[in-house]
C-alpha cells in the first residue's frame, strides 16, 4: 500500500516544546522515519512530506500528498496544553462522516491494544472515536486522512515517555498495524 506520512512541524516551526525542551518536530520526525522503515520492510510504499528538520507549509504538505497517489494520509503530532496535567491519545479527521473515520477507528483500535493503560480522548457523539476539525491537512487532502496526537508533550511524564526510542518504535508499529487492518497491502 502506498501512503503518505506527514511528520508534523519542522524547521522554523518546532511545534510544542516539552518541560525539559523536547521538540514536537523532533518526535514526529523520529516516529515517521521508523514508520517509513518498517513499512518498506513489509512491502509498503510510504512517502514522507518531510525527511529532515525542515519547514514545510500546510498547503505544501497537502499539495504534495495529493500528487503522490497514496491510499491515505497520516499526520503525526504530539499534543500540548498550558497545564502539565492533560494526558492521552487523540485522532482527528475532517468534519462529517467520511472514509477517514474507519482509518481513525482502525488506528485507535491498534493503539488501545498496544497501550491499554493510555487514555483515549475520544468523541463518540457521532458514533465513532475520532474528533473532527477543519485542520488544513485533513481538509485539503484528496484521500482518507487522519491526524494523530500521540501523547501530551507538555505533561512531564509523557514527555519522558516520548524520549524513549522503544516507545517511538512501538507508536510506528501501531500506526502500521492500523493501516494494514484498515487497508491491507
Amino acid at each position: 500500500m502506498k501512503f503518505i506520512i506527514d511528520c508534523g512541524h519542522g524547521g522554523t516551526d518546532p511545534g510544542a516544546i516539552g518541560p525539559t525542551g523536547l521538540k514536537e518536530a523532533d518526535v514526529t520526525l523520529a516516529i515517521g522515519k521508523v514508520l517509513e522503515s518498517i513499512s518498506k520492510m513489509v512491502g509498503h510504499t510510504p512517502v514522507m512530506t518531510r525527511t529532515s528538520d525542515e519547514y514545510v507549509s500546510l498547503k505544501d504538505r497537502a499539495k504534495f500528498a495529493n500528487t503522490q497517489g497514496g491510499k491515505c494520509f497520516v499526520s503525526i503530532h504530539c499534543n500540548s496544553f498550558t497545564s502539565p496535567v492533560p494526558a492521552g491519545f487523540e485522532i482527528w479527521t475532517s468534519r462529517g462522516q467520511n472514509t477517514s473515520d474507519t482509518l481513525a477507528s482502525s488506528i485507535t483500535h491498534q493503539w488501545s491494544k498496544a497501550f491499554p493503560d493510555h487514555l483515549i480522548r475520544a468523541d463518540w457523539s457521532d458514533g465513532d472515536v475520532d474528533k473532527e476539525s477543519g485542520f488544513y491537512v485533513l481538509k485539503h487532502t484528496a484521500m482518507p486522512a487522519v491526524l494523530l496526537e500521540t501523547a501530551f508533550i507538555s505533561n512531564p511524564k509523557w514527555e519522558t515517555w516520548l524520549r524513549e526510542k522503544g516507545n517511538l518504535k512501538k507508536i510506528a508499529e501501531v500506526i502500521l498495524d492500523g493501516l494494514e487492518a484498515w487497508g491491507g497491502k
